[in-house]
């Protein structure tokens, strides 16, 4: 089980869903898995838009970290970044629907 979570919210560029996708899986996993090793799994997720009113499609990635240090993980994904280390793309809606990302730990007492 996850000891805590990294959840990022996402969007594509209207029209660019098949190549930010590409990206994200060929590009950015690795560099954020190579930046932050704690990280031992990641899943994406693309929005169902039931009602039909959303003109870009949204995603979430969620990243699986085997401990509960989000402070390290966090500053390590900064300097990765700071340092050139996480590839931007164009295919990426940084401003009508940017992204977010979030930090969780995991509540269960038991430790496992």
């Amino acid at each position: 089980m996850a000891k805590a979570l990294m959840v990022a919210y996402s969007s594509a560029v209207p029209g660019e869903d098949a190549a930010y996708d590409e990206w994200y899986e060929t590009t950015h996993v690795p560099d954020v898995r190579a930046a932050i090793p704690s990280v031992t799994a990641v899943s994406r997720y693309k929005l169902v838009d039931l009602q039909g009113g959303r003109q870009a499609t949204r995603y979430l990635a969620v990243y699986e970290l085997g401990d509960a240090d989000v402070a390290t993980a966090a500053r390590q994904l900064g300097e990765a970044g700071a340092a050139g280390r996480l590839r931007r793309t164009d295919t990426m809606d940084t401003t009508g629907n940017p992204p977010d990302l979030q930090w969780f730990v995991s509540t269960d007492e038991s430790g496992s």
